[in-house]
């Protein structure tokens, strides 16, 4: 592993992203359900809904520093990779990888995440491709099953986040204080995909996102929220 590892002073330091997660932990009034099942070495998914862009630094604050070092976060090319601000946070905070939304011809647009499952990283992921407006679920892309394919066996942890489409709604500027809760869920078992049957692509990446949903029916009420 130190591949996709951020380099940048700011990183090395530490201290800005423990102050950063830490603040963002207590302005979310945020609630972990099942870290256990995230697991600590070899690589594996977390494979999450997405409502907002606060989405994935509700994950990293979440979770403790042995399991941040090794989870990288896939993000969109054409928005975080932009050679400016948002690329140099995203890195720094975040570990971010580029995903290519609309691949160049001949581009394989899961590249970094293919070559960091391959050297054990964990990696984020919000298969919906984009972040969903309508509170629900939407479907997922077959880019998720395509990497269940090419590896195997790999982990796939079902990720629910909830609240974090109100602490910053799409258009919003500023995030507001709202409670979030995150539940990790257990492996997703006999999980399958044939690298040249996309349509089983298609089957996987859908039973992952049953297994998404399928945490909101095992959510406990939140007490006092």
């Amino acid at each position: 592993m130190g591949m996709y590892t951020s380099h940048h002073l700011t990183a090395r330091l530490n201290w800005p992203g423990l102050l950063f997660l830490a603040f963002v932990r207590r302005y979310c009034s945020l609630q972990v359900i099942g870290l256990d099942h995230v697991p600590t070495s070899g690589a594996f998914i977390l494979a999450a809904n997405h409502s907002s862009h606060a989405d994935t630094a509700v994950i990293y604050a979440s979770l403790p520093p042995p399991h941040r070092k090794k989870v990288l976060a896939a993000a969109a090319r054409d928005y975080f990779f932009d050679n400016g601000l948002r690329q140099y946070v995203s890195r720094v905070l975040f570990n971010t990888i580029p995903v290519a939304r609309e691949p160049r011809k001949g581009e394989d647009p899961l590249r970094h995440v293919v070559r960091a499952l391959r050297e054990d990283y964990g990696v984020l992921l919000y298969p919906e491709g984009t972040r969903n407006q309508s509170g629900g679920i939407g479907p997922f892309r077959g880019g998720i099953g395509r990497l269940i394919a090419e590896f195997p066996g790999l982990t796939v942890i079902p990720t629910l986040l909830q609240g974090t489409d109100e602490v910053m709604p799409k258009k919003a500027m500023f995030p507001r204080p709202r409670p979030v809760t995150l539940h990790f869920g257990a492996p997703i078992p006999d999980l399958h995909a044939d690298l040249e049957d996309k349509a089983s692509w298609r089957a996987a990446a859908e039973k992952v996102r049953e297994a998404v949903i399928h945490l909101k029916d095992e959510q406990p009420a939140r007490a006092n929220s």
